[in-house]
């Protein structure tokens, strides 16, 4: 029986190297690899997972010139920045003055998509657009100003999204995103309404008085902490 190292997975895997590795290997960005598997330049291995997989040969033929490596063309970054509604435009235009300084500072070409409605609309229009750019790889990465910006709930799945495609997502300000006119209150009101409108009916009178007395507790809500922070 001919012998078998115990380690032979961790030798086969460590002769395949990240798009990451590779491109520290090649001393070029890993967008640039990107490129060259898109012009069918290079053409790396996929994992189960879908992740890029390059041999030591297979970047040997690049270094030794025998890959003509053209100029990569630049992939966009995406500033998104949202608010819930047409009141908001001051912070929405906050939120892309922070998110275009960023850009700048770090020298990305860089384009921003903007949306006014609701965290847990998922059909909105500039979130569809970079859904799609993102699924299409037409951009390297995502730039938000706070998490609670690209979506208030489900961050994680876009995330994943991000991942599978090679895109980066930067959140700038990992700190809560807390506003004084409390957006989440907006969000809340927007599912009990749902929810009450299949209950009751969207023409009810239950439906409508369950929607007041929400806004009621809310507003009340308000005014205790304001309130207690006067005291």
């Amino acid at each position: 029986m001919i012998p078998v190292s115990k380690d032979w997975k961790e030798e086969i895997m460590s002769e395949y190297m990240s798009i990451s590795k590779a491109a520290e290997y090649l001393n070029v960005a890993k967008s640039t690899l990107r490129n060259w598997e898109a012009e069918g330049l290079i053409t790396p291995l996929r994992t189960a997972s879908n992740q890029r997989r390059y041999t030591k040969e297979m970047l040997d033929e690049v270094l030794q010139g025998n890959v003509k490596a053209t100029k990569p063309k630049k992939l966009l970054t995406i500033g998104y920045c949202r608010v819930s509604s047409g009141h908001q435009k001051e912070d929405l235009q906050r939120q892309k003055d922070v998110v275009s300084r960023y850009c700048e500072v770090n020298g990305y070409q860089f384009k921003i998509i903007q949306d006014i409605g609701s965290g847990l609309n998922y059909k909105k229009k500039g979130l569809t657009e970079l859904i799609n750019m993102i699924c299409k790889k037409q951009c390297e990465r995502v730039v938000v100003n706070y998490q609670d910006r690209l979506v208030r709930f489900g961050f994680e799945m876009i995330e994943t999204i991000c991942q599978a495609n090679d895109v980066d997502l930067v959140v700038i300000n990992q700190t809560d995103n807390v506003d004084p006119n409390s957006e989440l209150v907006e969000d809340v009101l927007s599912i009990i309404t749902v929810f009450s409108a299949k209950l009751y009916g969207k023409r009810s009178h239950q439906n409508a008085r369950v929607i007041q007395e929400s806004k009621k507790l809310f507003n009340q809500a308000d005014s205790d902490k304001d309130s207690a922070q006067d005291d």
